[in-house]
C-alpha cells in the first residue's frame, strides 16, 4: 500500500494511544472494588477487558435513564454511530457505524449492521426498528463481526438481550405521558409455575404523533400506534437450560409529512442558498413555497397516506452441557412480518408518491459445541437462514399533469411485484487460547455460502392505457466467502489491558428491488459482494482507584467493491441503485470514558473521530461515482452524560444531563450543499425521585434546545426544484410513574 500522508494519521493515532496506555497503567486500581462488566460479544459471558472487540454495554438502568424508545435511539450512547428513520418511522431504518452502513430505504436491503435480539438475528433491514421494553442489556459490536456474528455483519452487531424470567414473582409498571398526545405503557411479570420452569410476560404500548405541523386542509400530522408483546418461558434442570420466546406487534397510524423544499427565488428566478431552502421565498418548480418561518411547518398532502405493520417471532434457544467441558447448543427462530406503507415525496402535489407493500418470512437454524479445558476455549457450529421477501410496492409519478391538455402522457404509475429468496449457510469456529499471564490469542474462521433468487415483475398505468408485464424476468446471485478474525489480548502488570485486531468482514450480493422505471434499470439492479480488512489496535483502562474507566481504539478499514446506493440526481423521476464502488478507506479513533467525579456524580463521555471516509472512484458507462465522503459520516461524533443520584429524604432522587453532538455530513453520495446536514447538538434530561423501593416519579425531556435538524433531505432538484426533506423531532417534555414489585 503506497504510504502518503491522509495515511499517516491513523499511525499517528496508534502511536499516540500506545504511548498514553503506560501513564494509565502505572495508576494504582483498588481490585476489591472494580465492577466486572460482563458481555456476550463473543457468545459466553466474559468481562469487556477479555475481548478483543470494540463494544460499548449498557444496562437496564442505564436504558431506563435515557429513555429509549427503540433500537433507532441508541446512536448517542456509541462512538461513530448514527442511525436515521430516513424513509420516516416504520420503514426501514439507516444504521451506519464508523462509516459502515446502508442507507437504501428500500425494503429488499441488508444491513451490514445486524441486530440480534436474544441470539436471533433480524434479517433485512425491514426488523432493524424494534422497541426496547423490559431489556437487560444491550451491546454495540463495533466492526466487522466475521466469525460467530457472520451474516453480513461488515459493520457491527447489536446484541440485544431481554430481562429473563427469575424464580420468584416480580415484576412492574410504567405509565409516561408527554407532548403531542404521548402515551407510554410498559409492564411485565415473572410468574414462576413449577421449580424448573418459569414464565414472563411483557407488553409496551406507544401512542403519538410527530411533531411536523401539517398545514395541508385535513391532512393528520402523522403518527403511530404500537402495541408490542413479549413472552418468555425458561426451564431449567440438571444440564439442560431452555429458553422458549414469542413476540408479536402491531403498528398502525400515518406516516410523518415531508417538507417539499423549494430552492428558487421567487423573486428573481435564481437559486436560493442552501440556507435559505425552504422558507417562504423560495419556490419550488410549481411555484409554492411553505408559507411559515417555523422549521416544523409544512404542507403536504397526506390524506390518504398510512401505515400498517403486524409482525410476529418464536424461537427456543436450548442447551445442554454434555459433560463439564462440552456444552451443545441449538438455536432455532422464525419470524412473520406483513408491513404497508405509504408515502408522499413532493408536498401538496401529487407528483412523486407511493407505497412499500412487504410481506418478510424469515427462518434461521443455528448449531454450536463449545469445548472449554483448562487454558482452551473453542466453538464451532452450522448457521443456515432463509428469507423471503415479497414486494407489492408502486410509485405515481406527475399524476396531477394526467389533467392537463398536452402534458398528460407524462403521469406514470409503477406497480412492481417482486420476490426475492435469501439464503445463507455458513460453517464457523473460533478459539481463545491463554498462552500465558499476559497473552491471549484468540483466532476464527468462517466460510458462508449465500444466494439471492429473485423474481421481478412490473405493470403499468398511462393515461388511456395499462400495460402489464412491462418487464418480467428472473435471476440469481451466489456467492461464497471467507470471513474471520486474528486478535491478541495483553494484560498488563496493572490488570489493564491492550488488544491487536484483525477482522475480515463480508456482505453478500443481491438485487436491489427497488424503483426502476425502465427495463434495463430493472435488469441492471444486481450488485456483488463485498469485504472488509479491518485493523484495530484498542486499551482498556482502570485507574484513579478505579474512579476513572477508559476504552480506547483507533482503526483502519480497507473497503474492497465497497456496496454503495447512489441516488441519480439528474433523472427527472426518482432514481437510486446500489453498485459496487472501487476500493475504499477509512480510519478513525474512538474512546469511551466514565469518571466518578464524586460518590453521588457520573461522567460519561464518548468521542468519536473518523477523519477519512472515502467512496472508491467508479465509472460504469457513464455512471460515475467520484472519490467523495461516504454519506450519513460525520468526521466527530461527540457524546455524553452527567448523572446524579443521592439520598433525599425518605427516598433517592436521581438527575442525568446529556447530549449528542454530529458534525455535519451529507445525505448522498454528490455532497449537493442542499443535501447537507449541518452540525448539530441534541440535548435530554431526566429527573426522578424513588419514593421507596416500589415508587417513582420521575420528569424527562428530549431535544431540549428545540434544535433543528433533518432526519433526511433527498435531491429532487431535476424533478421538482426542491429538496424533499423529512424533519426530526423537536423538543418534547413528558412525565413518568413507575412501579415494581
Amino acid at each position: 500500500m503506497k504510504l502518503n500522508t491522509r495515511n499517516a494519521l491513523p499511525c499517528g493515532l496508534f502511536s499516540i494511544l500506545l504511548t498514553s496506555v503506560p501513564t494509565f497503567a502505572l495508576a494504582e486500581t483498588d481490585e476489591d472494588n472494580i465492577e466486572n462488566i460482563v458481555v456476550y460479544a463473543q457468545k459466553r459471558a466474559q468481562d469487556i477487558s477479555d475481548v478483543a472487540v470494540s463494544v460499548s454495554v449498557f444496562d437496564n438502568k442505564f436504558i431506563e435513564n435515557r429513555n429509549l424508545k427503540d433500537t433507532t435511539e441508541l446512536s448517542p450512547l456509541v462512538p461513530n454511530f448514527k442511525i436515521t428513520n430516513n424513509a420516516g418511522e416504520g420503514t426501514p431504518p439507516a444504521f451506519n457505524l464508523r462509516g459502515v452502513g446502508m442507507i437504501d430505504y428500500n425494503t429488499s436491503t441488508v444491513s451490514p449492521i445486524a441486530i440480534y435480539s436474544d441470539s436471533v438475528v433480524s434479517g433485512s433491514a425491514n426488523n432493524l426498528s424494534s422497541n426496547l421494553f423490559d431489556v437487560e442489556q444491550i451491546e454495540v459490536l463495533r466492526g466487522p463481526q466475521g466469525t460467530l456474528f457472520g451474516r453480513n455483519t461488515t459493520g457491527g452487531a447489536i446484541l440485544v438481550q431481554s430481562v429473563m424470567p427469575g424464580k420468584e414473582m416480580e415484576g412492574f409498571a410504567k405509565v409516561s405521558i408527554a407532548q403531542r398526545d404521548h402515551t407510554s405503557i410498559d409492564a411485565a411479570i415473572t410468574l414462576p409455575t413449577s421449580e424448573h420452569f418459569s414464565n414472563r410476560l411483557a407488553v409496551n404500548y406507544e401512542d403519538y404523533n410527530f411533531s411536523t405541523n401539517n398545514q395541508f386542509a385535513g391532512a393528520p400530522d402523522g403518527g403511530l400506534e404500537q402495541t408490542n408483546l413479549r413472552w418468555i418461558g425458561l426451564y431449567q434442570k440438571d444440564d439442560i437450560r431452555a429458553t422458549f420466546k414469542v413476540t408479536a406487534e402491531d403498528w398502525t397510524g400515518a406516516p410523518k409529512p415531508i417538507e417539499s423544499a423549494g430552492i428558487v427565488d421567487s423573486q428573481t428566478g435564481e437559486l436560493c442558498s442552501p440556507a435559505d431552502a425552504g422558507t417562504p421565498g423560495c419556490v419550488d418548480s410549481f411555484g409554492f413555497s411553505v408559507q411559515s418561518n417555523d422549521y416544523w411547518d409544512t404542507v403536504a398532502d397526506t390524506n390518504d397516506r398510512m401505515h400498517d405493520t403486524n409482525s410476529w417471532s418464536a424461537s427456543a434457544k436450548v442447551e445442554w452441557d454434555f459433560s463439564e467441558k462440552v456444552t451443545l447448543t441449538s438455536i432455532t427462530a422464525m419470524r412473520d412480518l406483513d408491513r404497508f406503507h405509504s408515502w408522499d415525496s413532493d408536498g401538496p402535489g401529487n407528483f412523486i408518491e407511493g407505497s412499500f407493500d412487504t410481506q418478510n418470512e424469515l427462518f434461521s437454524q443455528e448449531f454450536s459445541v463449545a469445548y472449554k479445558k483448562d487454558d482452551v476455549f473453542w466453538i464451532t457450529g452450522l448457521y443456515y437462514l432463509n428469507e423471503d421477501i415479497k414486494q407489492e410496492n408502486d410509485i405515481d409519478l406527475f399524476r396531477d399533469f394526467r389533467s392537463i391538455p398536452g402534458l398528460e402522457s407524462i403521469g406514470a404509475q409503477f406497480f412492481y411485484h417482486n420476490t426475492l429468496e435469501n439464503e445463507s449457510t455458513a460453517i464457523f469456529s473460533q478459539a481463545d487460547w491463554t498462552l500465558s499471564e499476559q497473552f491471549t490469542l484468540t483466532a476464527g474462521l468462517r466460510f458462508t455460502d449465500e444466494s439471492t433468487t429473485y423474481s421481478a415483475k412490473a405493470d403499468l398505468d398511462i393515461v388511456g392505457a395499462f400495460i402489464p408485464g412491462l418487464w418480467d424476468f428472473d435471476g440469481e446471485v451466489s456467492d461464497s466467502e471467507f470471513s474471520g478474525k486474528l486478535a491478541l489480548v495483553q494484560t498488563l502488570e496493572s490488570g489493564n489491558t491492550l488488544y491487536y485486531s484483525y477482522s475480515r468482514g463480508y456482505k453478500s450480493g443481491g438485487y436491489n428491488a427497488g424503483y426502476a422505471t425502465t427495463p434495463d434499470e430493472a435488469l441492471s439492479s444486481e450488485y456483488r459482494p463485498e469485504t472488509l480488512d479491518a485493523f484495530e489496535v484498542g486499551a482498556r483502562i482502570t485507574a484513579l482507584e478505579n474512579k476513572l474507566r477508559a476504552n480506547f481504539s483507533t482503526f483502519y478499514y480497507d473497503y474492497h467493491d465497497q456496496q454503495v446506493f447512489i441516488n441519480i440526481s439528474q433523472a427527472v423521476s426518482p432514481f437510486d441503485v446500489l453498485r459496487n464502488a472501487g476500493d475504499s478507506t477509512i480510519y478513525g479513533a474512538e474512546a469511551e470514558l466514565w469518571f466518578a467525579l464524586h460518590d453521588n456524580f457520573d461522567l460519561n463521555l464518548n468521542l468519536g473521530y473518523i477523519p477519512e471516509a472515502e467512496i472508491g472512484e467508479y465509472d460504469n458507462q457513464g455512471l460515475v461515482v467520484e472519490p467523495t465522503r461516504l454519506p450519513f459520516t460525520s468526521e466527530w461524533n461527540i457524546s455524553g452524560s452527567l448523572f446524579y443520584e443521592a439520598p433525599l429524604g425518605s427516598g433517592e432522587l436521581s438527575a442525568q444531563l446529556g447530549f449528542d453532538y454530529k458534525s455535519d455530513f451529507f445525505f448522498d453520495q454528490n455532497e449537493n450543499p442542499y443535501t447537507e446536514q449541518e452540525a448539530y447538538t441534541l440535548w435530554n434530561a431526566r429527573v426522578g425521585y424513588a419514593f421507596n423501593d416500589n415508587w417513582e416519579l420521575a420528569v424527562w425531556g428530549k431535544n431540549l434546545l428545540n434544535e433543528e435538524y433533518a432526519e433526511l433531505r433527498f435531491d429532487s432538484i431535476a424533478a421538482l426544484s426542491a429538496v424533499t426533506e423529512l424533519k426530526g423531532e423537536k423538543r418534547q417534555l413528558g412525565i413518568e410513574v413507575a412501579y415494581q414489585f
